[in-house]
């Protein structure tokens, strides 16, 4: 474990970093902290949670982990755990691996007087402020796919879109329970009204800028759907208009190639062949029928183009 701690008049901030179990066992021992939460609080499944102890008050923030995979999509992914426990003395921060906001505060606090009201409400303002760059980096990326949409590169764009869809939803998770967190702080803390609209003003900003990135992302999701499936009903039409023109086709040459092939097996009890007038009264039957064939496929309506 990497412990850091600092002094002030009327309180000491405690960081331990990566502890083992016989670690937490001396930390409960050291301060009036409930054994149990401290041994569950880096369960990785943890979500953004607040608890009141008789003599502390404990809760878990998510930050967003530098180290996150391009594919990670679920809150275990892609943010790492930061707990607090305060009490009237004292600061206790706890966390797996290094989180920037903290080591930023570490090199400062030597040369620093503050209150453990602001140090609280420093590292509750970075932790949240850490997911500026992730949701700008959605929001870009949504700007992206909306352009794609529109042209004809939509390769890829449901597997993109479905993942931006999936990293928004699960910070829009993170949010929502981090407003219940500081709904609930309790008076121990002694964070003033001004304190606490410090604190929910970029969280409430976050909130809205991920609702509307998933909103938006949705939208052009289904948007997608919509033209390809435009797009497969443009083709089936196309093939449609095709079918029918070869049918149509198909209607006129049947009955004419019946006609000639009747006439051309050249039989001699056939007395059509010898009369001088068959070949101009073969024409004209053929004729006849494609006039009639004319007349009954327009008032059937086929020659009729479909609007789409």
């Amino acid at each position: 474990m990497k412990r850091f701690e600092h002094h002030w008049k009327d309180y000491r901030w405690i960081d331990c970093e990566a502890p083992s179990q016989e670690d937490l066992m001396q930390l409960a021992e050291e301060f009036p902290i409930p054994l149990q939460a401290l041994t569950t609080c880096l369960d990785p499944e943890h979500l953004p949670k607040c608890e009141f102890f008789e003599k502390s008050l404990f809760f878990i923030l998510r930050h967003h982990d530098v180290q996150a995979k391009p594919k990670a999509a679920t809150m275990q992914e892609l943010t790492t755990k930061l707990v607090f426990f305060i009490g009237k003395d004292f600061v206790l921060t706890i966390h797996r691996s290094p989180i920037p906001c903290i080591s930023e505060k570490k090199d400062k606090v030597p040369f620093e007087q503050i209150s453990l009201v602001s140090l609280v409400k420093f590292l509750c303002l970075q932790t949240i402020k850490s997911f500026d760059a992730p949701l700008d980096e959605l929001d870009s990326k949504t700007d992206t796919i909306e352009e794609r949409v529109f042209s004809l590169k939509r390769r890829n764009i449901l597997r993109e879109g479905y993942m931006i869809k999936r990293k928004v939803s699960s910070y829009r998770k993170i949010f929502k329970f981090t407003t219940d967190i500081f709904n609930k702080i309790p008076t121990e803390v002694e964070l003033s009204l001004r304190d606490l609209a410090h604190i929910r003003e970029p969280l409430e900003k976050h909130t809205f800028y991920a609702d509307d990135i998933h909103e938006e992302i949705s939208g052009l999701l289904s948007l997608h759907l919509s033209l390809m499936s435009q797009k497969t009903n443009e083709a089936s039409y196309r093939t449609n208009e095709v079918m029918r023109v070869l049918t149509v086709f198909s209607i006129f040459f049947l009955p004419l190639n019946f006609i000639a092939g009747v006439y051309g097996m050249n039989f001699e009890n056939m007395p059509e062949l010898k009369s001088p007038y068959g070949y101009f009264f073969t024409l004209g039957l053929m004729a006849l029928v494609v006039t009639g064939i004319t007349v009954w496929i327009y008032r059937k309506g086929w020659l009729k183009k479909d609007e789409i």
